[in-house]
């Protein structure tokens, strides 16, 4: 409809103080009743530029902010780089807009160490004044910044930092997460590795932090229930270099090796298993393990290996998933493993969210419940969370295969060879009975 422009209160006080009328008036007043007067119209302008500014069209062209915790140094600096790119791929598809605001994406360098990654979480609300946190990548960092983020009550997308505690006896209300924790992954492999692949004495190769500790321990549990027995746990420090005393130390008698290893320590494990002749002697499974961003570091030799257990395979055949890959392939020039995947996913929850609030992400509540209420279709497949906070969704066992990509040319990825559908952080169990028995920890 048109618009009625009328004088505002501040132009017709200004007329009333520059007319010939109000000039006579003035040179007979005292200066000191000239200044007040003056002092007045300034004090209006002024209010008047401040009610301005803050009115609905400005309030809806302020940027909305997202501090995103990832490790973009040391070790695990490859998941970083694609905890980055998956994030920049969505922002750009989004045109880096949300709710009808502008959104900028700040990073910050964790290294995967959680005094870092508190000091980082802090210098983001604090010093760059984030609407949302989001990240970070490692397990054991995902408390730090959740306990940052309820001192501050800033929202917190966890996303992927996957450690159970956060979602189960830590909780706080700040927090939801839309990437995974470790024996959401953990569990279906105990039931694969003892019901599909037949192993009855097993000995795990793991990294020893948090989220190998849950990945793995959440494993045996779910496999020793059925019948499973364990050889031996080795356990490795993030950053390992020589696999070769470790390897040295599996039982005889195992028949089947189970790795679960991140960041560097994938491509070390696997060179150092194929040339010091393991693979002659044991099988070996990845429980988690061979992802697509360490596989180029790899070579044919771990084609046809069991790659993981995860709620992402490359080679998810959906329409959604097929777009993604390419998009990723294309930008990127390679293929995307679960880091990218879960990077994006986690924007395309935050973007939907705040959509459905018209952009409101001041209002902390409205935001964080938009996130517990909407349900996402993503590359990896359907997604909505539990009571807890923490998603429901599909978790797959892979293989790791080659393939001649549109984009790449022939490149290893993997796909999946059995899905679980709508895993639950809880498994099996009732969530009273699970959180009834505590954390994994060794």
């Amino acid at each position: 409809m048109p618009s009625v422009i009328t004088a505002s209160p501040v132009e017709r006080i200004s007329k009333m103080l520059t007319s010939p009328e109000a000039k006579r008036k003035e040179e007979g007043m005292e200066k000191g009743m000239i200044w007040r007067w003056k002092w007045v119209f300034v004090s209006l302008m002024g209010l008047a530029v401040i009610l301005a500014s803050n009115g609905p069209a400005a309030q809806a062209q302020e940027e909305i902010r997202i501090g995103l915790l990832a490790p973009l140094t040391g070790s695990m600096a490859k998941p970083g780089e694609e905890i980055v790119n998956g994030n920049k791929l969505f922002w750009e598809q989004a045109g880096y807009k949300a709710g009808g605001r502008p959104v900028r994406v700040i990073y910050a360098d964790t290294v995967c160490n959680p005094d870092n990654t508190a000091a980082q979480s802090r210098r983001l609300i604090h010093g760059e004044k984030i609407h949302i946190l989001s990240g970070p990548v490692c397990g054991h960092e995902t408390q730090a910044a959740a306990q940052i983020a309820n001192e501050t009550d800033t929202p917190f997308v966890n996303d992927p930092g996957g450690a159970d505690t956060v979602t189960k006896w830590t909780r706080v209300p700040q927090l939801v997460r839309t990437g995974v924790c470790g024996s959401q992954v953990g569990h279906p492999w105990g039931d694969y590795l003892y019901k599909e692949l037949g192993a009855r004495n097993v000995t795990y190769i793991a990294q020893d932090y948090t989220w190998g500790q849950e990945v793995t321990l959440g494993g045996i549990a779910v496999y020793k229930a059925a019948g499973g027995k364990v050889a031996k746990i080795i356990w490795a420090p993030i950053g390992t270099t020589d696999y070769g005393p470790l390897l040295g130390a599996i039982p005889p008698d195992t028949d089947a090796v189970v790795a679960v290893v991140v960041g560097a320590d994938r491509a070390r494990l696997a060179q150092q298993w194929f040339n010091f002749g393991y693979d002659r002697k044991f099988k070996i499974y990845g429980g988690y393990w061979l992802h697509e961003d360490a596989l180029p570091f790899m070579d044919d030799r771990v084609v046809g290996l069991i790659a993981q257990s995860a709620h992402y395979s490359s080679g998810i055949d959906t329409p959604e998933n097929k777009a993604f890959v390419d998009s990723y392939a294309k930008k990127y020039k390679s293929i995307p493993s679960w880091f990218g995947e879960s990077a994006y996913t986690a924007s395309l929850w935050i973007k939907t969210a705040i959509d459905s609030i018209n952009g409101k992400v001041e209002d902390k509540k409205a935001f964080l419940q938009a996130m517990r209420k909407v349900k996402i279709k993503a590359p990896r497949g359907p997604l909505y969370l539990d009571e807890y906070d923490h998603p429901i969704q599909n978790i797959y066992i892979s293989k790791v295969v080659k393939v001649k990509h549109p984009i790449l040319g022939d490149v290893r990825m993997t796909v999946p060879i059995k899905t679980y559908p709508e895993v639950s952080q809880f498994w099996t169990w009732k969530p009273a009975e699970f959180l009834a028995r505590g954390p994994y920890i060794r």
